[in-house]
């Protein structure tokens, strides 16, 4: 009765949680390079260089547009970089919380494994 209990548990309770740590882990990396809030302010000025509306002369005007132009750029290169290194750990992680799964669903099955490797007799050879 005791291993049928861990056996469920291993396989419902545990399986659940496990997924849950996955989702939460993905969700804080995903919030922690702040993905989705870098593609709605892609082409927001950087740093807010001139960000106000300009009153002058033609040259003062030009050059306060060419100042929101290059800061737009480098806030979207900036970011783009940002969010590629964010996709990128995602993806990483994505992969490693996969192999963790396997390894969870398959884990039960090691020492049962082990044990009848050890009655057939096989040895692993090391030389």
């Amino acid at each position: 009765m005791f291993l049928v209990g861990i056996i469920s548990w291993w396989y419902g309770t545990g399986w659940k949680g496990q997924l849950r740590r996955i989702r939460d882990r993905l969700a804080a990396t995903a919030s922690y390079f702040s993905i989705g809030q870098l593609f709605s302010t892609l082409f927001s000025p950087f740093r807010q260089i001139s960000a106000g509306s300009v009153n002058g002369s033609i040259a003062t005007q030009m050059r306060a547009f060419f100042d929101k132009t290059l800061s737009r750029v480098i806030g979207a290169i900036v970011r783009l970089f940002t969010i590629l290194a964010g996709v990128i750990t995602l993806i990483v992680q994505f992969i490693f919380e996969v192999i963790i799964s396997i390894i969870w669903l398959t884990l039960p099955a090691f020492p049962v494994v082990g044990l009848i490797l050890f009655v057939i007799g096989w040895a692993p050879q090391w030389m």
